[in-house]
């Protein structure tokens, strides 16, 4: 484990995660917008618009530890006012959600020392696949959410949860999805495909370190943020902005932990 973590130190250092990070941060905010109008639209063909307009956006910024509310208003406002329908619109939306895709995949390859594809025609299919497999997955992820939220109904009605007990099935929760997410990530995402026991624990070092940096940064904004007095109205951008890129370093930090862990491996 310690040489593990030693390895994706130095792999992290030596392939510029820094840099990494802050590119793919980017090409999550610019391909945000396009991701949550798939998600409600294809949503919309079970659920009434505005309802699955909210169950998308409720399930991205759950994943925020701030400014909830204020960036799923913004989203909803972007959704209600979209103005691509049809085939052609969701064609048009995959397309330009795939950089996400790419630069994911450039961050794993990266770390584990492989040549991308020639084919570039191959690799924009390939993403545009994956953005589409989003959708079983966030269907998936608002069923758990649901049932999971009836249980906890139940076991509060019946007085055998508290405060506590809800608080602790909420993050084994979150942590239970965001294993799942990673995993396909680092095991499907690279030009050759990782071996399952490296992509797992990379997985679950990625998802521990997620759930730390949401809560630390969490505690950051209301105890010594000064983000909202130094850039005005801007501050809650600000804060998503800086939490995105947070983001993008756990993860680019897992891909060089995986990468550590198939080197020792082979």
């Amino acid at each position: 484990m310690l040489g593990g973590l030693r390895g994706a130190c130095a792999r992290f250092a030596a392939n510029d995660g820094l840099f990494l990070a802050a590119g793919l941060a980017f090409s999550f905010l610019v391909c945000m917008i396009p991701l949550v109008l798939i998600g409600v639209t294809t949503a919309s063909v079970v659920l009434p618009t505005q309802e699955a307009a909210r169950e998308v956006i409720g399930q991205l910024t759950r994943t925020f530890p701030v400014y909830r509310q204020e960036v799923a208003r913004v989203l909803l406002r972007i959704a209600e006012r979209r103005a691509v329908s049809g085939l052609l619109g969701l064609a048009i939306l995959v397309l330009f959600s795939t950089p996400l895709f790419g630069s994911a995949r450039l961050v794993v390859n990266r770390m584990l020392g492989l040549r991308p594809r020639a084919n570039p025609l191959r690799g924009l299919l390939r993403d545009a696949l994956m953005v589409l497999l989003l959708v079983p997955l966030l269907f998936a992820a608002t069923a758990v959410t649901w049932a999971v939220a009836w249980l906890q109904a139940l076991a509060v009605a019946a007085g055998g949860l508290g405060p506590r007990g809800v608080h602790r099935v909420t993050l084994a929760l979150s942590l239970a999805l965001s294993m799942v997410m990673f995993t396909l990530a680092y095991r499907y995402l690279p030009a050759r495909r990782v071996r399952l026991g490296p992509a797992l624990a990379g997985a679950a070092l990625t998802s521990l370190l997620w759930e730390a940096a949401k809560q630390l940064f969490r505690l950051w904004v209301v105890t010594v943020g000064v983000h909202g007095q130094i850039y005005g109205p801007l501050g809650v951008l600000i804060a998503v902005v800086m939490f995105v890129y947070y983001s993008a370093l756990v993860f680019v930090f897992g891909a060089a932990f995986v990468a550590a862990l198939e080197a020792r491996r082979r």
